[in-house]
């Protein structure tokens, strides 16, 4: 039931789009079961084990090279 008249104008956009209200479109998906069903289903359900720890890259043997190279690049210019 829609409590704003900005909500009963989109239903009605709905209705009148798709020829049915927005309740009996999501019904489709999975018209046998109700809401509570579907979300005490969810937790019935075993998780997924974790996906692998990827290994972290090898550190930057020449890591403060790179970095003044990198502050030398981004400084502001004073010849402008």
């Amino acid at each position: 039931m829609p409590t704003t008249t900005h909500d009963a104008q989109y239903q009605a956009l709905i209705a009148e789009r798709y020829g049915r209200p927005l309740a009996a479109i999501l019904d489709e998906a999975n018209p046998t079961k109700a809401l509570p069903d579907l979300l005490r289903e969810r937790h019935r359900r075993l998780l997924a084990p974790p996906a692998p720890a990827a290994h972290p890259p090898a550190p930057d043997a020449n890591w403060a090279e790179h970095r003044a190279v990198l502050e030398a690049a981004i400084r502001p210019s004073r010849h402008r």
